[in-house]
């Protein structure tokens, strides 16, 4: 245990050391860019910067982000180098959200940089953006929507030959086919991987995937082989981050297997490479699978305390200057056991040391509550606010519903009015005349002719024949607007709406005379609009213009 708590001590020092060589990355890049002498430089440094940063503070790298748009914004620059700067940098604010699980505005970004790369014809960009919008959905888990995107990023790849790239986009294919319980097609795609990968450690990147499958197909021979040629690759090329997750997947497979001696042999080796690489990361999970083997072996005294060694990890690791002043008092009160075993002293001091880890593990639970009550309530806020926006959203599309429906109506109602007026007027010249030839009738009775009656009974009929033509309209008026109108205006585009509307009463075998009463003009305007519809509409002298318009439906 001596030997553990060394290890873990040496673990938190390791990155302190490669902490300081980033830190002075860092600084001589923000000199860069406060120095720049253009806008074009300064954007470059921001950029490689922003790189550094990402890695440890993402809210840091999106100000730099923002920042570097801000530059583009104020000074208005439309070149193609700033149009590609622009849209790198939307992607990598899309990016980021992303990262904290805002996807909404992640995937605007995304397609944001998407429309400028699209606009710019800038194909490789273009790819890029598939793949990360791919990417977007894959971690939304809407596995369909991020294969197309994948399959939308390939040919592309494929044309200009970016294998690593194109490597790439095959292995997250693979895995939207893994976690959709496909494992035919994602054995297929991570093949295709490993394959264009053109390095080695690439490769190894991919056969990581082909051993998960093997792994969870109960394939656990060809999952060892693939993990331990991957380890020797790792250790040859110094690849020290990822040696330690092959070792416990060896751990854990062994484990699996009933082979208890060979996964303590692998999560030790873990716990080696750990101390040798400083990769603190993993301790909880390592602390988890030691206590998982010696619990299938029987040995439930080591299981437990393992398991407690893991939840006192995963309890402080939300605060890793907390976890590092623990780990500096256990050292403190091992040593001080192994010299003070016999000692009142030793057991009054490690009682003080108990309670000091108790009370360091229930504020990291407090903080834990805290954080999670905090998260809770966000959510809260966050869905009621959405839940009103759509609400209001609902409302106002209604409204406008209503208001248009509204105005649907009185249209109906303006142009039945003015149909109505036109009518009564016909009717109210008719009966002025009617009345007039009776008068004139009743004056000269004794002189009348037959023929003034049989007058009086032509204009009678031909008013009744009006009169039912008139009552048709009413009811083919919407046909008509909907159908005849729309077929004018697009056959005959130059026709005013007034003549449109002369069309459609010729239509109805109305006489220029009726025409003339219900539009209320003079006889001569209805022939001469008349003759500019003929004319507009290309017809020879022979052609009749009431039949041309029969034809037309």
């Amino acid at each position: 245990m001596r030997i553990i708590l060394l290890t873990l001590f040496c673990c938190y020092l390791f990155p302190v050391f490669s902490q300081t060589k980033q830190d002075s990355l860092e600084i001589d890049l923000k000199e860069k860019v406060v120095i720049a002498q253009n806008d074009s430089l300064k954007l470059h440094y921001i950029v490689e910067l922003t790189k550094k940063v990402e890695k440890r503070n993402v809210d840091e790298a999106r100000s730099l982000m923002k920042e570097a748009l801000q530059i583009i914004k104020d000074n208005s620059y439309n070149s193609n180098y700033f149009l590609k700067k622009k849209a790198l940098i939307i992607d990598a604010l899309g990016k980021y959200e992303s990262i904290q699980k805002n996807y909404e505005k992640s995937l605007d970004l995304q397609l944001e940089a998407l429309k400028i790369r699209e606009t710019l014809g800038d194909s490789i960009g273009i790819s890029q953006s598939y793949h990360n919008i791919g990417m977007l959905f894959r971690y939304q888990k809407d596995y369909e929507k991020s294969k197309s995107y994948f399959f939308k990023a390939i040919p592309i790849r494929q044309k200009y030959l970016d294998s690593t790239k194109l490597a790439r986009t095959y292995n997250m294919l693979g895995v939207s086919y893994y976690y959709n319980k496909q494992n035919d097609s994602a054995m297929y795609y991570y093949e295709l991987s490993r394959n264009y990968y053109p390095t080695a450690f690439g490769k190894a990147r991919a056969s990581e995937n082909i051993a998960t499958i093997h792994y969870t197909t109960g394939n656990y021979d060809n999952a060892i082989e693939v993990y331990k040629k991957n380890i020797a690759l790792y250790k040859s090329e110094n690849y020290t981050k990822f040696i330690v997750n092959s070792q416990m997947h060896l751990a854990k497979i062994y484990s699996d297997l009933g082979k208890h001696q060979q996964a303590i042999h692998y999560i030790d080796e873990t716990f080696a490479s750990a101390k040798k690489y400083g990769n603190t990361a993993k301790l909880p999970l390592m602390y988890q699978l030691r206590s998982h083997i010696f619990e299938k072996m029987g040995n439930y005294r080591y299981a437990l305390g393992f398991f407690k060694t893991h939840k006192y990890y995963y309890d402080s690791i939300f605060n890793v200057r907390n976890a590092k002043k623990i780990t500096e008092l256990e050292l403190n009160y091992k040593f001080q056991k192994e010299k003070q075993a016999d000692s009142i002293k030793f057991a009054t001091e490690k009682r003080e040391l108990e309670l000091k880890t108790e009370v360091k593990q229930a504020r990291s639970r407090l903080y834990i509550l805290l954080l999670l009550l905090t998260a809770v309530i966000f959510i809260t806020l966050l869905l009621i606010v959405n839940n009103r926006r759509r609400l209001n959203q609902e409302r106002y599309k209604k409204e406008q519903f209503e208001k248009e429906l509204l105005d649907e109506k009185l249209k109906h109602s303006t142009y039945q009015t003015k149909q109505l007026i036109a009518d009564n007027k016909m009717r109210l010249q008719f009966k002025q005349e009617f009345l007039a030839k009776l008068k004139k009738v009743k004056q000269y009775a004794d002189a009348v002719d037959i023929s003034d009656f049989q007058s009086l009974i032509t204009d009678l009929s031909s008013q009744i024949q009006t009169e039912s033509k008139l009552d048709s309209i009413e009811d083919n008026i919407d046909q008509i607007d909907e159908e005849f109108n729309e077929k004018l205006r697009t056959l005959f585009p130059t026709l005013t709406k007034s003549e449109r509307e002369i069309c459609a009463l010729m239509r109805m075998n109305l006489s220029l005379k009726e025409i003339m009463i219900i539009r209320n003009v003079t006889m001569g305007s209805i022939k001469a609009s008349r003759h500019r519809i003929r004319k507009k509409m290309g017809l020879t002298r022979e052609q009749e213009l009431e039949q041309a318009i029969m034809d037309l439906i």
